[in-house]
């Protein structure tokens, strides 16, 4: 296979060559051989990252973010990766940030359920009493006769079985496949490459990032196998969520959880994105060294303010006499994150001869039948759902907006990302949460309005004191030096300066 990927102004992702193992890599163009020139004062780093650029999935901003800034700290990284397959979300604008210095390895993800039921499919073709039944049931039906004569009585037990039997299939082929998550099929193949990347780049310390949370048993294992120390770095929680656990039976989630524990305890030190999730992890694990954790948010890139200043600018150009408050929510819809109290708060505001439109862009879960809600509720013309489009884009829309949507219920422990890029365009937030991380930041700098999940008189009376004469002073300048990414890596970095300079500290405090 070989694969190239290409931007307008210059190679986005160096050339991709052809290995005899069958794993991509960057090739030498740009970014990707192995860098043998590192500088002595530099110290290296392996960055242990499922999601990268060119993929697009949420995760990857933080992990971007860090790759370009950790220079500036004298840390030159090396990022361990899977292959983006067929159905994978590319932006390559993002891939475009990748520092050329960069040495990126893509492995492939191998789905050992998939390849079983490739095996067993070609088993039953190769059969020849496969094809003796199926000749049979085609002549019964060309004579008229019944296929299957099985009894209603018999066929209803056989449906009443079905359910439990298939909750049991899903339990055993999670435990034999999906242990932790169902991308754990890349983690063999990316421990043995990893250990190449930490022989021949001279790798102090292994940084993994998750969820998925494989890529923190990579990370763990590259790093006992290299005996270097390894930082972890909780994006969200993995075991105690509080939505109820993620796998699917009990014996999955004790695995799981001796996992997570084996993970923190190997680990010389634990990142967490807020300060909620780091009391968690310190009561849980309060055995060990408190220390070992610390936490550094997520937050902005700072070169994005520049492009922020240029889209305000233009969108003041716009026409803004007898035009209603307008929100925008940017980024995805689905399970919990419902807008349809959205939608009964815009219709309740109707009445009262205030008009407001709620603006969708991105995925909507096709269960809330969204337009088809705000027609039911007299607000068609005030609800308007458009599919994802590219991150420039985005920016672009969220500054012709009057206001931010923050969906962010049922967890008090974690901070949408989309949340710091809100913050540079000083609009205010309608947060829709629990108490937690997001109401504690937009409450402590006064940059929006807190509504209950699910309550349209709380979103209702949120969203009148957000277009109201008497909003509080937000403090944004403050906000943004607390979030701004350059700033959250150098935390990172003297995170690995401390615990590369004490290479046996995780293991003396087991």
């Amino acid at each position: 296979m070989l694969s190239c990927l290409h931007s307008p102004a210059h190679r986005v992702c160096g050339c991709l060559d052809d290995s005899s193992d069958g794993n991509v890599r960057f090739g030498p163009s740009g970014r990707g051989a192995f860098n043998s020139s590192m500088t002595n004062s530099e110290s290296n780093g392996l960055i242990v990252a499922f999601n990268f650029p060119p993929s697009a999935t949420a995760g990857v901003h933080r992990t971007l973010r860090f790759t370009r800034f950790l220079a500036d700290s004298n840390w030159h990284v090396s990022v361990l990766t899977s292959l983006p397959d067929e159905d994978s979300r590319l932006d390559l604008a993002l891939a475009d940030k990748i520092p050329h210095s960069t040495d990126v390895l893509q492995v492939e993800l191998i789905r050992p359920e998939d390849a079983m039921k490739d095996r067993i499919r070609n088993l039953r073709k190769a059969d020849p009493r496969n094809d003796s039944a199926s000749t049979l049931r085609s002549a019964r039906q060309s004579a008229g006769c019944p296929v299957e004569s099985i009894p209603t009585q018999s066929q209803g037990r056989f449906d009443r079985l079905k359910l439990p039997l298939g909750k049991l299939r899903r339990q055993m082929v999670e435990l034999l496949f999906a242990i932790p998550d169902n991308r754990v099929g890349w983690k063999n193949d990316a421990v043995s490459k990893g250990l190449e990347i930490v022989h021949k780049n001279k790798i102090s310390l292994v940084y993994a990032t998750a969820p998925p949370f494989s890529s923190l048993l990579v990370g763990r294992e590259i790093a006992r196998q290299a005996g270097i120390p390894l930082v972890l770095d909780f994006r969200d929680p993995w075991t105690r969520v509080p939505w109820g656990p993620r796998n699917k039976s009990w014996l999955a989630n004790r695995w799981v959880a001796r996992l997570e524990e084996k993970c923190v305890r190997d680990a010389a030190a634990v990142i967490l994105n807020t300060d909620e999730l780091e009391q968690d992890f310190v009561k849980h694990y309060s055995n060990l060294p408190r220390e070992r954790f610390v936490t550094i948010p997520n937050g902005f890139d700072p070169e994005i303010r520049s492009r922020v200043a240029t889209y305000l600018e233009e969108a003041t150009s716009l026409p803004q006499e007898n035009r209603p408050f307008r929100l925008l929510h940017p980024g995805s819809l689905y399970r919990n994150r419902d807008p349809r109290p959205i939608v009964d708060a815009i219709a309740n505001l109707k009445q009262r001869n205030v008009q407001v439109v709620l603006e969708q862009v991105g995925f909507c879960d096709p269960g809330f039948n969204l337009q088809n809600y705000a027609q039911q509720r007299g607000v068609a013309d005030q609800v308007e759902v458009h599919p994802p489009v590219p991150h420039d884009q985005m920016m672009r829309r969220m500054a012709e907006v009057d206001g931010f949507v923050l969906l962010q219920p049922g967890t008090a422990l974690q901070v949408p990302g989309k949340l710091f890029e809100m913050i540079l365009f000083r609009k205010p937030i309608l947060a829709i949460c629990v108490p937690g991380a997001v109401s504690r930041i937009v409450n402590e700098f006064q940059i929006g309005t807190i509504a209950d999940d699910g309550n349209v008189d709380s979103i209702t009376k949120a969203i009148l004191q957000m277009i109201g004469p008497d909003r509080s002073q937000p403090r944004w300048d403050d906000v943004a030096a607390e979030f701004d990414g350059e700033q959250l890596t150098s935390r990172l970095a003297d995170v690995f300066d401390r615990v590369s300079a004490k290479p046996d500290s995780a293991n003396s405090q087991r």
